[in-house]
């Protein structure tokens, strides 16, 4: 089956896909390498392509490289976070069944983040609650794929779906705070080195 019939089927049937995806050999690594690229352009389109009452930032002040970041970042703590967890308390999902199915689950962005945006250049500024409603309805669709994933990967009842939705959150946090944490300390290391190196040099 095709990445195109797949981001179809995760969209009519979610059910049978994430069934269909636990066969052999049915995912590959260059399918979620392609699905995260598609949501980066989607969401480049989405910040150039709005309407001009509804753009927040100029084009000159997108970076295209924070941008990427912010979608591969959160993709893959929030696979790390929830397969570490769900090991643990008896999860049944493969890291690679996460990981490549998180992607898919951004297929209701990477088909109608666009269109909607584009909606934007036909609405006045007074209608903004359409293009917000709109948004958050697509968000809220690749949210509730991503907790049907998790049921149907892991095996769990919906009580434990949530407790494990809740822990994953809170490890997200935790992985993002000692990024943050090491990378500050990182950072203070480096330009420590650099100031005795100068300064060495400047005695030498």
């Amino acid at each position: 089956m095709t990445t195109v019939n797949m981001m179809k089927q995760i969209l009519i049937h979610p059910l049978d896909f994430f069934h269909d995806i636990q066969e052999p050999n049915r995912l590959k690594w260059s399918q979620g390498i392609l699905l995260i690229f598609l949501t980066f352009l989607a969401r480049m389109g989405s910040l150039l392509l709005i309407g001009y009452h509804f753009e927040t930032r100029e084009a000159y002040e997108i970076s295209y490289g924070h941008e990427l970041i912010w979608i591969v970042v959160p993709w893959l703590t929030w696979c790390i976070a929830n397969w570490s967890v769900s090991t643990i308390l008896d999860g049944e999902g493969k890291f690679k069944e996460l990981l490549i199915g998180s992607a898919f689950c951004l297929s209701p962005y990477i088909l109608f983040i666009i269109p909607v945006t584009l909606l934007t250049n036909m609405l006045a500024l007074s209608e903004d609650n359409v293009y917000i409603v709109m948004t958050i309805l697509i968000f809220a669709w690749s949210g509730l794929l991503i907790l049907i994933k998790l049921k149907v990967l892991h095996d769990f009842e919906v009580g434990k779906l949530i407790f494990i939705t809740f822990i994953t959150i809170l490890a997200v946090g935790i992985i993002w705070f000692l990024g943050i944490l090491l990378y500050g300390l990182l950072s203070q290391f480096v330009i420590f080195f650099f100031d005795i190196f100068k300064e060495i040099r400047f005695r030498v």
